[in-house]
């Protein structure tokens, strides 16, 4: 995802789904915005994102510039929620939540507060009162020194300090389930096509992006439909003439009855299994 320099930006428990293979799927894409890699062209995104026990500290400060690392915090907070058994941060406010999130990761240097790219990071830290920390340790008792380790580096408070997706990959608590073959890297970027240098409201967002969803797969419907009408043409026969799906039903009764057949199977089949796909 993120090698499609694309950012989901709603990333909580209940947007990854688990079979009983253990096969994760990300989803809920309905937020999810494109990102341009030109520092003069960087878009401004909408501060009113992600679930917010599971925002990031520049979304919870006003930041519209902001990074991957936005998504990096939420899987810290996944990470620390499996490990907890509930959520780590469930604050009531985005005061509250900043209090709470700064009791782990402690009060941001000046540095820190820089990288933030908000005009209101400073006042609004300011008016919070100080807090005592708290240690990963005594948070997480039974967790691996591996799992601390890497919950670490993901939840902090600088987004420029946070692992990358291909960094966390790598750490040594998820070594085991590293697997290069079967983690595939996007080889071109996706662009989603909404104005990033609009706000919208979340309802917006998706209505937007829905629509441009269902106007391509109606485009590739029609595509594939097409392709299989010019496939039965060039056949010649009455069987050119019939609908794709009746003649996967004709084929399938009548698949031991010669090898032009059994092709003409074969390409019915393929089609319902494509049209199966664009439901």
């Amino acid at each position: 995802m993120h090698s499609a320099n694309l950012l989901h930006r709603d990333l909580k428990p209940s947007n990854l789904l688990l079979n009983s293979e253990c096969h994760v799927k990300v989803a809920d894409f309905g937020l999810a915005r494109s990102l341009d890699k030109k520092a003069d062209q960087q878009p401004l995104l909408t501060d009113y994102v992600a679930t917010r026990w599971y925002r990031a500290p520049e979304i919870l400060l006003g930041s519209n510039k902001y990074t991957k690392g936005v998504d990096m915090w939420s899987m810290g907070c996944i990470l620390a929620e499996l490990l907890l058994g509930k959520p780590v941060f469930p604050g009531t406010s985005t005061l509250n939540q900043l209090d709470r999130v700064m009791e782990v990761t402690g009060r941001p240097s000046p540095e820190d507060i820089e990288a933030i790219n908000s005009p209101l990071a400073q006042t609004m830290l300011e008016s919070l009162p100080p807090s005592k920390a708290r240690r990963l340790r005594d948070m997480f008792p039974t967790a691996s020194d591996d799992a601390l380790d890497l919950l670490r580096n993901l939840l902090q408070f600088n987004p420029n300090k946070r692992l990358t997706a291909e960094q966390a990959l790598r750490h040594p608590y998820v070594a085991q389930f590293h697997n290069v073959d079967d983690e595939p890297v996007c080889t071109r970027k996706i662009n989603i096509p909404i104005d990033d240098n609009q706000k919208f409201s979340i309802r917006e967002y998706r209505n937007k992006l829905y629509s441009d969803i269902h106007k391509r797969k109606k485009e590739l419907r029609k595509k594939i439909l097409q392709s299989h009408h010019n496939y039965y043409y060039n056949q010649g026969g009455s069987q050119q003439q019939q609908d794709p799906r009746a003649q996967a039903r004709s084929d399938g009764q009548s698949r031991h009855s010669s090898h032009g057949h059994g092709r003409d199977s074969a390409q019915a089949q393929q089609y319902q299994q494509q049209q199966q796909y664009m439901r």
